[in-house]
Order: structure tokens, then C-alpha cells, then sequence
């Protein structure tokens, strides 16, 4: 019975703190997420300002400023340049798609209408009224979702333009709040840290170490996983005979690792337009390339992350299958560090939640002593 009872504890226990977790990394940081921004950037800049006080001998405050002053201008150069490219790409992608439409898909279509009369004729000349009806209700069909993606895309552009002024008052604040941090990012990591009792300061502290070593380990396994997908691209493309095939290699490989989009954002469309304009052999190809890529890095995802960061790989399939479903592309990536952290901070006995092979399990009954 008290076996028991420490067993719904514990459930119930653990139960209220991954809880706790969900709604906290669900919900709680779209709140604050201006402010843990701005911690991860004082984090980063930390060296930078640690190496320009002691090695150049410049004041702290200065060296802030200069950190401050060179990274918010890279970066903001780089999303302006981003933003900049992506309406401008979407610009040309609204005006060209009903182009293309007309001028290249609907003609295929056309003909491969004919070419079916054609053939039904020979064989149920009643059915070519069903024949004609239907590609032109395709045709129809597709005219009317080539005109429907330009409004939504339009559509689309118009409602993030919306959204500029509240993320733009978000940004200021991220910054700002980075300035603070910066400055004293020394003193605020100590005020919380002094916050906690020893035991939790204990694990807070090795779940610090541990997530950059792991998130180091996540770097190189994905590397591995790039390199496999950058080398499959390459030969698939270069038995197709595509011109600059190593460009369109790199581009897609760095693509599938990104979560949620992957390389059928790129092979699955141009196999359709290769099959529809009449190049079958290569929209066959690129089709079979896809699956391959798909396939392979299924199977060796798992493998290679679970390898690196030393869980088993149906663990980490799990992790990424039910991370994907909970918090999305995020939690593609974040559960089965999560898990990572929590393994190696059970290994180095930080914290107790497995059981080991060489743990003893206490006996449940006593055996009575026998009587002489």
C-alpha cells in the first residue's frame, strides 16, 4: 500500500510539473518572449563585452555599447535585406503564376484533353461528352485556385503588413530590454540564481551546461544529416542532367533541415510542372529523389541525433513525433533536447527519475524464517 501511494505521488507530481512546462512553453512565452529574446542576446554578447574589458582594457559600459551598436546592426541589415527580397519575391511570384498558368499549364492541359478525346473516341464514343466535361471542369478548377493563391497571397502580405506596428513595439522593447541585460547581466543571472535553493541552483546550473553541450552535438548531428541529404541531391540531380546541380543541391539541403519545410517545398512542385510540361523521365526523377531523401533521412534522423546526444532511437522518434504534434516546428527540435538534458542529468546524478540496471529493487515481501 505505501508503495502505492508513493507511486500516485509521484505520478501526480510529475504530472503537475510537465503541465506546468506545456503551459509555460505554450502559452507564457508569447507573453515574454520580448524579454527572453533579449536574455538569449545578452548571453551572446557576453564574451564579446567579457573580451573588449579585459583584453583591450575598454570600460564595460563602452564595451556594451560597441557589442550593442555592431550586433543590432547586423542584424538589422539582414531582415531588412530579408524582407526586402521576400516581397519582392512575392511580388514577382503573384504576377508570374497566372502567367505561367496561361501560357504554359493550361495549353498542356488542352492537349492532353484532346489526346484522351481522342482515345476515348476509339474505344466508347458515348463517353467522350464525360471526357470533355470533366477536363474542362479541371481546367476550370485549376484557372480558379491559380486566381484564389494570388488574393491569399495578397491577402497574406496585406495581414502581416498589419501586424508590423505591434511587432515593431515588441522589437523596441526586446532591445531595450537587451541593453538592460547586457549591462548587467552579470548581476541579474546572480539575483536569480541566489533566488533558489542550493539543490535547484545545482540543477539549474548543470542543465545550463548541459543544454550547449548537447545543442553542440545537435549542430553536428544535423551537419551529418545535411551532408548525407547535400551528396543524395547531387547525384539524383546530376543523373538527371540538371544544369547547376550542386547549387540546387546545397540550396535544397539547407532547406530540409529547417523544420516544417523540408525538400518536397522544392522536388514535389517541380515534378509536377516537369510531368506537365512533357519532360516525364525527369518529373519521374525528381519524384523518386524525393522519396529516397524521405526515406533515408526518416531512418537515419533518429540514428544520428539519438547517437550524438546519447538517447536511444525510438526515443527520439518519439520525442519528435509527439514535440512536432504538441508545439510544432519548435518541438521538432526542443523535446528531444529536453529529453537529452533530463538523461544526462539523471546520468551524472544530479537528478533521480530513471532506474539503473544495477539498482536494486527493495524485496516486496519478507519471507517468514522457518522454525527449527
Amino acid at each position: 500500500m505505501d508503495r502505492r501511494k508513493k507511486f500516485i505521488i509521484n505520478t501526480f507530481y510529475w504530472a503537475i510539473v510537465l503541465g506546468l512546462v506545456f503551459l509555460v512553453t505554450r502559452y507564457l512565452l508569447r507573453l515574454i518572449w520580448p524579454f527572453f529574446l533579449a536574455f538569449i542576446f545578452a548571453w551572446c554578447l557576453k564574451p564579446a563585452v567579457r573580451w573588449l574589458t579585459v583584453k583591450c582594457h575598454i570600460r564595460h559600459g563602452i564595451s556594451v555599447a560597441i557589442c550593442l551598436l555592431i550586433f543590432f546592426g547586423a542584424v538589422g541589415g539582414l531582415l531588412t535585406a530579408l524582407i526586402f527580397n521576400v516581397v519582392s519575391w512575392a511580388q514577382a511570384l503573384v504576377t508570374w503564376l497566372p502567367t505561367f498558368y496561361s501560357g504554359t499549364i493550361e495549353p498542356l492541359l488542352r492537349d492532353a484533353t484532346e489526346k484522351v478525346e481522342e482515345l476515348v473516341a476509339r474505344l466508347d464514343p458515348e463517353a467522350v461528352d464525360l471526357v470533355t466535361d470533366t477536363f474542362s471542369n479541371i481546367i476550370s478548377s485549376a484557372g480558379s485556385a491559380v486566381s484564389s493563391f494570388s488574393l491569399r497571397a495578397v491577402g497574406a502580405v496585406s495581414g502581416w503588413v498589419t501586424k508590423v506596428p505591434g511587432k515593431l513595439f515588441s522589437t523596441i522593447i526586446c532591445v531595450i530590454a537587451t541593453v538592460f541585460m547586457t549591462a548587467d547581466f552579470h548581476r541579474i543571472t546572480a539575483f536569480l540564481l541566489r533566488q533558489l535553493n542550493p539543490r535547484t541552483r545545482l540543477v539549474v546550473v548543470k542543465a545550463k551546461e548541459t543544454f550547449f553541450s548537447v545543442l553542440r552535438k545537435y549542430g553536428s548531428s544535423y551537419g551529418i544529416i545535411m551532408t548525407v541529404t547535400f551528396v543524395e541531391l547531387s547525384v539524383g540531380l546530376l543523373i538527371l542532367r540538371q544544369e547547376k546541380a550542386l547549387l540546387l543541391a546545397l540550396i535544397i539541403a539547407v532547406f530540409d533541415i529547417m523544420p516544417v519545410i523540408g525538400a518536397g517545398l522544392f522536388l514535389i512542385p517541380w515534378s509536377l510542372v516537369s510531368l506537365l510540361a512533357g519532360s516525364t523521365a525527369k518529373g519521374l526523377g525528381l519524384l523518386a529523389l524525393y522519396i529516397v531523401i524521405t526515406v533515408i533521412r526518416q531512418f537515419l534522423e533518429p540514428r544520428v541525433v539519438g547517437h550524438q546526444v546519447g538517447l536511444h532511437p525510438l526515443i527520439t522518434l518519439i520525442a519528435m513525433v509527439v514535440g512536432t504534434k504538441l508545439f510544432g516546428g519548435i518541438g521538432l527540435l526542443g523535446l528531444p533536447i529536453a529529453c537529452a538534458i533530463m538523461k544526462s542529468l539523471d546520468d551524472t546524478g544530479v537528478i533521480h527519475i530513471l532506474r539503473k540496471e544495477d539498482d536494486e529493487l527493495a524485496p516486496t515481501d519478507s519471507a517468514p524464517a522457518e522454525k527449527n
